[in-house]
């Protein structure tokens, strides 16, 4: 298995937990019916914590628009590669 399909699946496993309600920072998923909550919370989810979480990691200080540039070069990149 290529590492990022490993990360992406322990990513997914944690995302998933925050709509446990046994989880202490729960989102009760009813909140996503709503139109504007379901856009905020994949922007948050695809963009905001991506960017801060790679500023973080790197020592950068990307805005949002920088890090969606680099985000589809990975994508492009990433997309290129034979699958096993």
């Amino acid at each position: 298995m290529e590492k990022h399909i490993e990360y992406a699946i322990k990513i997914r496993e944690k995302v998933l937990e925050l709509f446990e309600d046994e989880y202490d920072n729960s989102i009760d998923i009813n909140e996503l019916n709503d139109e504007e909550n379901l856009k905020s919370f994949f922007h948050a989810l695809s963009t905001v914590v991506p960017c801060d979480t790679f500023n973080q990691m790197v020592g950068d200080n990307k805005h949002h628009l920088e890090y969606n540039q680099l985000a589809n070069s990975l994508c492009f990149e990433f997309s290129k590669r034979e699958e096993p």
